[in-house]
Parts: structure tokens; C-alpha cells; sequence
């Protein structure tokens, strides 16, 4: 009996002692698995490896980490061999059983919906794990309406049944607004939005409802519209995800009449956009925002290694500011706001990165002026030289320049929608000293030059805008020059 307890504390000790170096850990064990250039036997044992790790470490410190080991055992599907499935099973089962329930519901739809292949190839060596985090989990359940069918295997039936009775549960309740179905099918992994999106597409009596119990569109409906045309705005590499969100868009069309498309129409024209525009990088809403993008990028990585660089850049960017919990040691009275605003499944992947210490592996041979020095002595000595540093790492200036001039319109159109607010009567407005300055800039810029680099640089939508401008301040334009943008 000492025996095994003294066994239980040298394990805990060393627990103890690896999760500092944790991260430091996986990231290796991700090389071995990732690099084209390692053998086959070093993979085996780096799964084998991370597979020990899962159960040595424990919910208490796999549950704070669980985002990048999805990522690894992502990686892991990747590789098709025999072997690979069978250590694959072992390392998917100790990561399933070693995360605090609070974490497993997080991520559960997710797991599900990535694990799908290796399911299939291992029925039976996946059943008893799926089994107890799915069906004996009282917390799971509720979300089982939105999990897929795993494949047909009697080891699996006893899932699928419990699925097909929560989905039969939601169809037959389907009067109600489906908000469930948003969150999937706007979801950053690929995997889920697949799902979420096929759910929708042969399902669709709750739009059906919705679209025919009242006049106007439900703003369910106007939502689910945004959720997935969204979809459209991004490329994917995955044939699937583009078929099915065509045939959503398909599907839905027709549920809505055509007066009603010009409602939906006037929901997903997305005002919004400008009131994403921030004029000060220091500002709590700029914080949120730029973690929250960074926290989709994490998610959405596809791979181990994007994954690092998104964990390198959010690790820096919570540095910068201070993102921590008010009355941390390294928090600022902005980071601690901005840290409260933050969803939950996002604190959950900053806090270990709170204490991470990844590092660029390559630097570069540009010249770095060391502030006080004879050519840097002034900050803004110092600060010019580093943009200009910058911008010589800057890829496709020109697309820059357009987009850093997009954001210049877009921030003096916001300005004035603000300052006219404040106005009463038919006036005319007259703008501020900086808005006028910033206005008359951006007017002192040809439309045609705009027109013709926004073409060059495949930025259609910007091109056509700029000629609109043009023909409109100039009554004597003729189309034949027109033409000649497009050439």
C-alpha cells in the first residue's frame, strides 16, 4: 500500500515538475510528428510519447493545455498507416478521459466531428471511450442533438441511438428559434461547421416554420442568412465545405419569399462593418477585438504548427498590454478590462500562454538601430527606423497602400457619421480640422489611378467604386476610357 502511494507522489512530482515545460514539450513532440524528414519509427514513438504524457500529467494540467493537444492528434490523423491508427486510438482515449468536464462539453462537438475518420477505421477500440463521455455523461447529453452519426457498427449503436433521440427531441420542438445551430455553423474548425452545416441543409422544417408564422423574417432567419454566406467570403481548401454551403444558400432561398430576401438583405448589408473601425490601437474594444481574431486563428489552425504562430502572436499581443486577471502581478488597468470582456474559451486559451515563452527560432539580417545611439539618439529617430525596417519585409506593397487607403475612408466616413449626429437641422456640415485634413487627402488622390491599381491588384470591388466616384464628379467621362482600366 506505501509502496503504490510513494508510486502515485513520485508521479505527481514529476507532473509537478513537466508542467512548466509543457508547452515547450508538445511543441518538440510536434516537430517529430509534423517533419517530412523524420522516420516513421521516431513518429510511432512520439505518438507513443504523448500518449504516456496525456495520462502522467492528468485533467489537472491537460485540461489548461487541451486546445494545442487537438491540434497534435489532428496532425496525428494525417498520417495513414496501421500502426498510427492503432497508437492514435490510445492517445484519443487518454485525452478523452484526462479533461476536467468543464473543458470536455467545450470541446466535445468538436472532438467528435474531427475524430470521425479514425472512428471509422477503429469502431470497436473507440466505442467504450465514446460510450462513457457521451452517454454516461450527464453534461454531454444536451449537446448530442448537435453531434454527427458516427458510422454504423454495433459497438456504436448504443451512440447513435442516444443521438438520433436528441435530434428527434429538437425536430419535433423545431417552433422555437434554432439559435444552436448558429454557433456551429459559424464554428472555426472545419470539421464543425461541415456538420452543422449538413444538419441545417436536411432539416429544414424550423426555417419553414419560421419563414411562414409571420409577415416579417424572423431575425433568426436574417442571422442563419449572415452565418452562412460568411462562409462564402472565406477560401477553403475543403471541397465539402463549398458544396454544402451552396446547398444551404439553395435550400434557403427558396424557404424565403422575395420580399422577404429584401429584409434579409437589409440585416446582412452589415452596417456593423464600420463600427469595427477603431481609431486607437490602446482602446479596450481594439484589445477585444484583436485577441478575439487571434483566438478564431487559433482554432481554425488546421495544423500544429499554424497553431504555434497563432499561440507566438497571442502570447505577445497579451504581453504587450497586459491581458491578465485584475490584480495580477503583470496586469494593466486596460489589459484587466479587456481581459473580463474576453469569452471564457478564450481565457482558457490565453492562460497558459500567460506564461509561455515562445520565441522566433530565425531572425534576420536587417539592421536594428539601438535607441540613444549616434543615428537614433531622438524616439523618433528610432521609430523611423524601424517602420522603415518594416516595410521592407512588407509583401505586395501596393495591395497595402489600397487596403491602408481603404482604412483611411472607412475611419473618415465613421468620423463624419459621428460629428453629423451631433448636429441638428439641414445645415451644412462643416467637419472638423482633422476630419477635413484627412478628407482632403484622400480627395487630392486621382480616382483613376485608384481605379486602375485596385484592377492590377485584383481588387475589383474597390476598382468599380473608384470609376463610380469618377463618372459621377465628371460629367464628360466617357466609357471608352472606361475600357481602358480593363486592359
Amino acid at each position: 500500500m506505501k509502496g503504490s502511494q510513494g508510486r502515485e507522489e513520485g508521479l505527481q512530482e514529476i507532473a509537478d515538475y513537466l508542467s512548466p515545460r509543457l508547452l515547450g514539450i508538445l511543441g518538440f513532440l510536434d516537430s517529430k510528428l509534423v517533419s517530412s524528414s523524420t522516420m516513421y519509427k521516431e513518429k510511432r514513438s512520439a505518438l507513443w510519447s504523448l500518449s504516456d504524457l496525456l495520462v502522467l500529467m492528468g485533467k489537472r494540467y491537460i485540461s489548461s493545455v487541451s486546445r494545442k493537444i487537438l491540434a497534435s492528434l489532428k496532425t496525428v490523423l494525417k498520417l495513414k498507416d496501421e500502426e498510427f491508427y492503432d497508437i492514435g486510438c490510445h492517445a484519443w482515449t487518454n485525452f478523452l478521459y484526462n479533461l476536467d468536464e468543464s473543458t470536455l462539453v467545450g470541446l466535445i462537438e468538436e472532438v467528435v466531428a474531427v475524430m470521425k475518420p479514425l472512428v471509422k477505421k477503429r469502431p470497436e477500440e473507440m466505442a467504450p471511450v465514446l460510450t462513457s463521455v457521451l452517454v454516461e455523461t450527464p453534461s454531454v447529453k444536451e449537446f448530442l442533438a448537435n453531434m454527427p452519426l458516427l458510422p454504423e457498427d454495433d459497438s456504436l449503436s448504443i451512440i447513435n441511438q442516444a443521438i438520433l433521440e436528441h435530434q428527434l427531441k429538437v425536430v419535433v420542438e423545431s417552433e422555437r428559434p434554432p439559435p444552436a445551430t448558429l454557433q456551429p455553423a459559424g464554428h472555426e474548425s472545419v470539421e464543425v461547421r461541415v456538420n452543422a452545416l449538413h444538419r441545417l441543409h436536411y432539416n429544414q422544417l424550423a426555417i419553414h416554420l419560421l419563414t411562414t408564422q409571420s409577415d416579417n423574417v424572423h431575425t433568426t432567419i436574417s442571422e442563419l442568412f449572415s452565418v452562412i454566406l460568411s462562409q462564402c467570403r472565406e477560401v477553403e481548401e475543403e471541397e465539402e465545405v463549398q458544396l454544402t454551403v451552396s446547398e444551404c444558400v439553395s435550400g434557403e432561398c427558396r424557404e424565403v419569399e422575395e420580399e422577404e430576401r429584401n429584409e434579409v438583405k437589409h440585416f446582412t448589408c452589415v452596417p456593423e462593418v464600420l463600427n469595427e473601425i477603431h481609431l486607437n490601437i490602446e482602446s479596450e474594444l481594439f484589445i477585444v477585438q484583436l485577441v478575439t481574431e487571434l483566438g478564431r486563428a487559433f482554432l481554425a489552425a488546421t495544423d500544429a504548427n499554424t497553431q504555434t504562430c497563432a499561440s507566438y502572436a497571442m502570447q505577445e499581443v497579451t504581453r504587450l498590454y497586459g491581458i491578465r486577471e485584475s490584480g495580477s502581478r503583470e496586469a494593466t488597468p486596460i489589459g484587466s478590462q479587456a481581459w473580463e470582456k474576453l469569452s471564457y474559451h478564450l481565457q482558457e486559451i490565453i492562460y497558459p500562454l500567460l506564461t509561455s515563452k515562445y520565441t522566433l527560432s530565425t531572425g534576420n539580417n536587417l539592421p536594428s538601430l539601438i535607441f540613444g545611439s549616434d543615428k537614433a539618439k531622438t524616439f523618433q529617430q528610432w521609430l523611423t527606423s524601424w517602420e522603415c525596417s518594416l516595410v521592407d519585409l512588407l509583401q505586395g506593397e501596393r495591395a497595402s497602400q489600397l487596403a491602408v487607403l481603404d482604412y483611411l475612408s472607412k475611419c473618415a466616413q465613421k468620423k463624419r457619421q459621428a460629428e453629423s449626429q451631433g448636429k441638428k437641422g439641414r445645415a451644412a456640415f462643416i467637419p472638423s480640422t482633422q476630419l477635413h485634413q484627412v478628407m482632403s487627402f484622400l480627395e487630392k488622390i486621382p480616382a483613376d489611378i485608384l481605379a486602375h491599381i485596385s484592377y492590377k491588384s485584383h481588387a475589383y470591388s474597390p476598382a468599380l467604386m473608384h470609376i463610380e466616384r469618377l463618372i459621377s464628379k465628371t460629367i464628360h467621362y466617357k466609357s471608352k476610357n472606361i475600357s481602358a482600366f480593363f486592359r
